[in-house]
């Protein structure tokens, strides 16, 4: 395992470096993990799990600014079951446990990659372009998505921690947990997840008895036309079913029963995890918050507006709703925002 290549995804805040619209993996070599500079140091992408005298609380990698993960090579580490990506392949035979994510910016100051105005290249591809997250999760496999989400997250916790937040010290890279420790004050910040709700809400039209599911405008997308879900942050101290109830009725003054999970689905935009539900329809007229809403309705399952692109978990949780009911979505006749 120790021979096998080192490949690195290039990031830049929310958008990954690709060639013709696929992730490209670019080959770094021993060097370049073992190199710290102002721009950052190469992160590794497995999930870990720390065992033996090395899981010490006090022990940082101190040694001459030497700043590479060497989870991949410690005989006291093992993989953790933490989901499929630790043993499952997803890019041309590469593990997640070889693979590593790396700054733009680190990526031109040590050389792996050359710039020409927007155009990028390396050794491997003669021309490099930044393609944003959202625009990627609708041709590439959950897997594939998940591992893309995991990089762009640790890219920005490598970048939001330089500095310890208590002490303003320069941090240090933990020797084998994803961790920036504090060599001062030994106070560690992890990679932050802020966990958001996303729901489905269903109810039967109260004349004509038909399934519908509420879709609404958001404002950031009345240019386009496109109909989500409701969805928020949970706040501190607030149990997920609570901030579904909370956020269904603050974005469009209704109340729902019991919200049921279906799934979840990494959403670096920045560090979210999506939480999805779907929940029946309990009372209320439809009062949208103006700040962040600009429509909302229920629509029959045959006759959606635009929604959401396959890959996100709106979409799947819009799919669930219609396959519940026996709705085949290839079968929609799509309406228009006035319709």
């Amino acid at each position: 395992m120790k021979n096998s290549p080192k490949k690195a995804l290039i990031i830049h805040r929310e958008s990954v470096l690709c060639a013709d619209g696929t992730p490209a993996l670019c080959s770094i070599s021993e060097e370049i993990l073992r190199t710290k500079n102002d721009a950052g140091f190469a992160v590794n992408l497995g999930f870990f799990e720390a065992h033996g005298e090395n899981a010490d609380d006090n022990s940082v990698d101190d040694s001459a600014n030497n700043s590479v993960d060497k989870s991949h090579t410690n005989t006291n580490q093992t993989a953790a079951s933490c989901g499929a990506l630790d043993d499952c392949d997803v890019f041309d035979g590469i593990s997640a446990n070889h693979l590593y994510v790396i700054s733009l910016d680190y990526a031109l100051s040590c050389g792996v990659i050359g710039q020409h105005g927007d155009v990028f290249l390396s050794s491997e591809y003669k021309s490099l372009q930044l393609v944003e997250y959202r625009n990627l999760v609708s041709h590439h496999s959950r897997h594939a998505n998940e591992l893309i989400s995991r990089a762009i997250q640790l890219s920005l916790w490598q970048a939001d921690h330089r500095f310890c937040s208590r002490c303003a010290a320069p941090t240090r890279k933990h020797h084998f947990e994803h961790a920036m420790v504090c060599p001062r004050c030994r106070h560690r910040a992890y990679p932050r997840v802020q966990p958001c709700i996303i729901v489905a809400i269903t109810r039967t039209h109260p004349t004509g008895g038909q399934p519908q599911i509420l879709l609404a405008l958001h404002q950031r997308h009345t240019a386009t036309g496109m109909y989500g879900l409701v969805a928020g942050f949970v706040e501190a101290g607030e149990s997920l079913e609570s901030a579904v109830r909370r956020e269904v009725l603050e974005e469009v003054g209704l109340t729902i029963d019991e919200p049921r999970y279906i799934g979840s689905q990494p959403w670096p935009y920045p560090t979210n995890i999506m939480l999805g539900f779907t929940a029946n329809w309990a009372g209320g007229e439809i009062c949208v918050q103006p700040n962040e809403i600009t429509d909302a309705k229920f629509f029959d399952l045959d006759k959606l507006p635009r929604i959401p692109a396959v890959g996100t978990i709106a979409h799947e949780l819009i799919v669930n709703v219609l396959s519940a009911h026996g709705v085949d979505l290839a079968d929609n006749q799509p309406v228009s925002q006035t319709d």
